[in-house]
């Protein structure tokens, strides 16, 4: 882990407070608007320097979100001010200044992503801190909704670091997985995953989303087949009646051959009990499995536990590797 300033990052909030605390309604939805604004600049900036697909994926997300909340902001402020524009508050940026120093330091993914943490953190601790301290009713409201989107924020970038730092705890490395089953109880781990085992390759995800919301999630364009009973003549959307898929796995295989595909990502597999015998299903994903073992691929399950019975779910856990 690294080491932070803990008094300079202290002297730091109380200074931003000091500053805050009495700004008008207006004052303080400016000064967020203006911080979320420097927030998805500097999280573009960092994508653009990871080379990790998970990590680049994961803080292009965090600077599109940024900017979702700068929108949202800013609609908030015409709509109440619709004939002013957001003025600039003289106060120290709470987003990214603090640790903007170290950030540049750092090159290890871990320590990058430890301190987007405790940037994230921070800017709750200080709105937090606003939400109780602000003199004006409507800034309270305002700050106490920004800390909970830094937190949503924080929980993005813990879920990366988590699966970062425990693969390299375990010594498993990129380069070193063996084509086969991997499963996950997080689905957003397992996305990540899928990102850094394609890396430059192609995967294909089947999933429930829309093939839309997958891509603008991944930050790229993946081919994915939409598990569908509704959407069959959509052009340009390759879909699949849920209830077909578990008679599909020898055609999977096939399709990461023809396609030279790297790897598969099923998400929320417990869905398709809704179709099928839970017996069945295990029997589907460990056919898949032996497929990938077999023709060299690899895929990715994420399924939630609490679908399965103890035993079904000890045999999956049993046939697939678990990274998470």
């Amino acid at each position: 882990m690294v080491s932070f300033d803990r008094e300079r990052l202290e002297n730091y909030l109380s200074e931003v407070v000091d500053k805050l605390k009495s700004l008008s309604f207006k004052e303080a939805l400016s000064y967020a608007i203006f911080n979320e604004e420097d927030e998805a600049k500097y999280y573009a900036e960092l994508a653009q320097k990871a080379k990790r697909p998970s990590v680049r994926a994961l803080f292009l997300q965090m600077s599109d979100e940024s900017l979702e909340h700068k929108e949202r902001l800013y609609s908030l402020f015409k709509k109440v001010f619709p004939d002013e524009e957001p003025v600039k508050v003289d106060a120290p940026p709470v987003e990214v200044a603090p640790f903007y120093p170290e950030f540049e330091k750092v090159e290890d993914y871990l320590h990058a992503l430890e301190y987007c943490m405790e940037s994230e953190l921070f800017a709750k601790k200080t709105y937090e801190i606003l939400s109780t301290k602000a003199e004006d009713e409507e800034a309270r409201a305002l700050f106490a909704q920004l800390a909970l989107m830094e937190e949503e924020h924080y929980e993005r970038i813990r879920k990366v670091y988590e699966l970062v730092s425990k693969m390299k705890r375990r010594k498993i490395s990129l380069e070193a997985l063996e084509p086969g089953g991997y499963l996950f109880e997080d689905r957003a781990k397992a996305r990540y995953t899928f990102l850094d085992v394609i890396g430059e390759d192609r995967g294909l995800v089947i999933t429930r989303e829309h093939p839309k919301k997958i891509r603008s999630w991944m930050k790229i364009d993946v081919p994915v087949l939409w598990l569908s009973e509704s959407a069959m003549k959509m052009s340009g959307v390759r879909t699949l009646p849920p209830k077909l898929l578990l008679d599909k796995a020898e055609d999977i295989a096939e399709c990461v051959s023809s396609e030279n595909l790297r790897a598969v990502l099923l998400e929320s597999a417990e869905y398709l009990l809704l179709e099928t015998t839970e017996k069945d299903l295990i029997k589907f994903l460990l056919d898949l499995r032996d497929l990938a073992i077999e023709r060299g691929f690899y895929l990715i399950v994420s399924a939630e536990k609490e679908a399965f019975t103890p035993t079904s779910w000890a045999i999956l856990r049993a046939n697939m590797e678990k990274i998470e």
